[in-house]
C-alpha cells in the first residue's frame, strides 16, 4: 500500500475516532453497554493506526495477503481478507452485496421511452456487484427528456455506489430549477463539496438536448470527463471536450457551457473510462482511436446494433468477458428528416 493509501486511511480513521470520542462523552451512565460498544470501536481504530505507522496496515492477519482496498474504504478496521472469512461472514457479505447491488442498478434509468428527434441506447457495466458509474436521462416538467448524464467516481464497489446515489439525489432535484448545463454543473459541484465528504471526486458530463427534427443546438458541460465523440453522417469526428475540472475539488469552481449544432444522422456516443482503458493481458489498452475507428466503420447502424456491437468488440479485444473497471456507454442519434 503507498504512502498516500495510507494517509488516505488515517484521515479516515481519526475522523472516525474524533466522532466516536464526541459520541462517548455524550452517553450517561445508564448506558453502559452501548458505552462499552463505543470503547470496543474505539480500540478497533487505535489498532489500525498502530498498523498504519507500522506499515502493515491492509494485510490480512491470516494469510498475509492484502485486505480488499473497496471493503477497507468502507470498514479501515479490517484485518481479514475475503479468502479468509468465516462461511458464516461470507454468507452475509454475500446478502449485504446483493441488496447493494439491487440498490445500485435501481438508481439507472429502467425504462426510457423516446427522446423526441433521437434514436438512442444506453448500457452500464458494473465491474463488481456495485459499480461507481451513472446514467441519466432528466425530464422537464412537461414530462420530456431534456437532459442527459454521464458520470464516474474514482473507485468502484460500496463507496463508489454510496456516492453516486448522493449525486442522482442532487442532480434530479437540481435538473428542474436549472436549465443551463454549465449552471447545473457548477451547482452540482458547489453541493457536493458542501454536503458530502468527498476524496474520490467524480467526472460528469451534462447535454441539453434541442427536440425537433432537423439540424438543433445541443448546449454541454463537461466536468473532467471523458471527450463526447460525435461523428457526422459522412464520418467526420470531433470531440467536445472538457469545459472544467472533476467535481468535488472546490466548492467555488464554475463550468463553462458550450453550443454545437447537430445534424440529421449525426451519432454522439458517451462513455466511461471502463471503455477506453479496458486492457488485454499484455496492458495494451482499447484507447481512444479504437474507439473513434469502431464508431466512424459503425456509424450507420442503429444504437442498440451499435451498443451491442461496441461491447463485443470490447471483450474481444481484452479476451474477456468481464470488466476490471466499471463500463457505461450512451449513443444518441439525430433522426433523419
Amino acid at each position: 500500500m503507498t504512502t498516500a493509501d495510507l494517509e488516505h486511511f488515517r484521515t479516515i480513521l481519526v475522523e472516525r475516532e474524533d466522532l466516536l470520542n464526541e459520541y462517548l462523552n455524550s452517553l450517561s451512565a445508564e448506558r453502559s453497554v452501548e458505552t462499552e460498544k463505543v470503547r470496543g470501536l474505539l480500540a478497533e481504530i487505535k489498532g489500525a493506526l498502530v498498523r498504519i505507522e507500522d506499515h502493515t496496515f491492509g494485510t490480512c492477519q491470516v494469510c498475509k495477503d492484502e485486505v480488499e482496498y473497496h471493503r477497507l474504504e468502507v470498514q479501515p478496521v479490517r484485518e481479514i481478507c475475503l479468502g479468509c472469512i468465516t462461511p458464516e461472514e461470507q454468507a452475509i457479505l454475500e446478502e449485504e452485496l446483493l441488496i447493494a447491488s439491487r440498490i445500485h442498478r435501481a438508481l439507472l434509468p429502467q425504462k426510457v421511452e423516446a427522446i423526441a428527434g433521437y434514436e438512442f441506447a444506453a448500457r452500464s457495466l458494473a465491474a463488481r456487484s456495485v459499480g461507481g458509474d451513472y446514467y441519466d436521462f432528466l425530464r422537464n416538467e412537461a414530462g420530456a427528456i431534456t437532459k442527459v448524464v454521464i458520470a464516474d467516481t474514482m473507485g468502484k464497489g460500496i463507496p463508489a455506489g454510496l456516492l453516486m446515489s448522493n449525486l442522482q439525489g442532487a442532480l434530479r432535484v437540481l435538473a428542474h430549477e436549472i436549465k443551463s448545463p454549465g449552471q447545473l454543473v457548477s451547482k452540482l459541484n458547489w453541493w457536493l463539496c458542501r454536503n458530502v465528504p468527498v476524496n474520490k471526486f467524480i467526472s460528469l458530463a451534462c447535454l441539453d438536448l434541442e427536440p425537433g427534427p432537423g439540424a438543433v443546438t445541443l448546449r454541454y458541460a463537461n466536468a473532467g470527463h471523458c471527450p463526447i465523440l460525435r461523428v457526422s453522417a459522412s464520418g467526420a469526428r470531433e470531440y467536445f471536450v472538457s469545459t472544467g475540472a472533476v467535481l468535488g475539488v472546490h466548492e467555488d469552481f464554475r463550468y463553462d457551457e458550450r453550443a454545437v449544432q447537430l445534424d440529421p444522422g449525426d451519432l454522439l456516443v458517451l462513455y466511461t473510462d471502463g471503455v477506453t482503458e479496458a486492457a488485454r493481458a499484455d496492458e495494451e489498452m482499447f484507447g481512444d482511436e479504437r474507439l473513434a475507428a469502431f464508431c466512424v466503420a459503425h456509424r450507420a447502424e442503429p444504437p442498440d446494433a451499435f451498443l451491442a456491437r461496441l461491447i463485443s468488440e470490447v471483450q474481444h479485444f481484452t479476451g474477456k468477458q468481464s470488466f476490471d473497471d466499471d463500463l457505461t456507454v450512451i449513443v444518441l442519434k439525430r433522426k433523419p428528416v
